[in-house]
């Protein structure tokens, strides 16, 4: 092997094993989740799945009972949209939670505009106001 060779070909190597890193971790905090309307559209075979959809909080349907821990509102596409997935949740609520503010919502759909959400992860803003 060439003396010139071997400094090319450990760049290489460094370049590609920092290269392989970099999109591992991006890969894995990566977060898919699917919009109300693609929800909607699914066929009955879809349903009962454990997938993400996100949206907005409509606002007016926000029904909290802080004596059970159970929230319930209506996810839309957008706030001028008149379709919405109502969502059922158990658990300790977010603080950054407000009707009209975009999350995604980790649980089942059962159909019938209702989805069963284990997880509620309210997206950041760009601006806090």
């Amino acid at each position: 092997m060439k003396p010139k060779m071997k400094p090319i070909l450990i760049s290489m190597l460094i370049v590609s094993i920092v290269g392989y890193l970099v999109y591992t971790g991006i890969r894995d905090t990566m977060t898919y989740y699917l919009s109300v309307s693609e929800v909607l559209a699914q066929t009955p075979d879809n349903r009962n799945q454990t997938l993400r959809i996100g949206g907005s909080v409509s606002p007016g349907s926000v029904e909290w009972d802080p004596k059970n821990l159970r929230l319930q509102f209506v996810i839309q596409d957008n706030q001028d949209d008149k379709t919405g997935i109502t969502v059922d949740y158990r658990g300790v609520v977010p603080d950054s939670f407000k009707p009209g503010r975009e999350i995604i919502v980790e649980g089942t759909y059962t159909g019938d505009g209702k989805f069963k959400a284990t997880t509620i992860m309210p997206k950041c803003a760009s601006k806090y106001v």
